[in-house]
């Protein structure tokens, strides 16, 4: 069994109120045993339950670990909970969004083809890090490559957690003034058509409608990047 975290093994406290990381290995065993029987009840076959059950490492790739923890809830109840965990993120480095800004304030955003929601969004420039790579650095890296667009004003408006329910990063935002374009140098992994470019006003009217059609592609703009990188450029007066 193992227990994995970026963010300095938090275990909580049950009896505070948080969900709280068992690390006793006999406490472990039992919460496997227990989670394995409840299965079991509910008529799940009993290889299929045990792997279910099993707590620490269930899957990962050069990228990405899944991990499924013994846990104890706030209700005293005991099972396990899962969480995806950036691996880089590790190494100190961490995803970044930007919010590329314009010398006449228009916002440059992508429009990209994602694989998970098989659709066409309006989004940030955002990317993950390279092995030890600060967040500033990743953040002129990604703008550059996603868009061309180079800068010297960087600056950090607030933390992200884009999916607190599953994934363990929290991601820096990061306000930027755009200078002169360079070409872009798209990963091969992405699908970036182009870059389109909004007024304050046009994106907040585009969230309303959920989207927008560029070039004949019907576009979703719900990008939570976006939206809270919004706010905090207007609160401090940034845009």
């Amino acid at each position: 069994m193992l227990i994995f975290t970026s963010l300095l093994l938090l275990l909580g406290s049950h009896e505070k109120g948080e969900i709280e990381i068992v690390k006793d290995p006999q406490k472990v065993e039992a919460i496997e045993k227990e989670c394995c029987e409840r299965l079991l009840k509910k008529g799940i076959p009993l290889t299929q339950a045990k792997e279910w059950s099993r707590t620490g490492v269930v899957a990962e790739d050069q990228y990405w670990m899944w991990v499924r923890d013994p846990v104890i809830f706030p209700s005293n109840s005991k099972g396990t909970y899962g969480r995806l965990i950036w691996k880089y993120a590790i190494d100190g480095g961490a995803g970044v969004a930007i919010l590329p800004v314009m010398p006449n304030k228009k916002i440059a955003l992508n429009l990209n083809f994602r694989h998970a929601t098989r659709s066409w969004e309006i989004e940030l420039p955002r990317g993950g890090a390279e092995k030890g790579e600060t967040s500033e650095a990743v953040a002129k890296r990604e703008l550059e490559e996603e868009t061309g667009y180079l800068t010297d004003t960087l600056i950090f408006i607030g933390d992200m957690a884009p999916d607190s329910g599953v994934l363990e990063s929290i991601i820096p935002v990061y306000y930027c003034l755009c200078k002169k374009r360079k070409e872009t140098k798209q990963d091969e992994a992405e699908a970036i058509k182009k870059q389109i470019f909004l007024t304050k006003q046009q994106i907040k009217d585009a969230f309303v409608k959920g989207y927008i059609e560029v070039d004949g592609i019907h576009a979703y703009l719900r990008d939570p990047f976006l939206s809270f990188a919004l706010l905090q450029a207007e609160c401090r007066g940034l845009l």
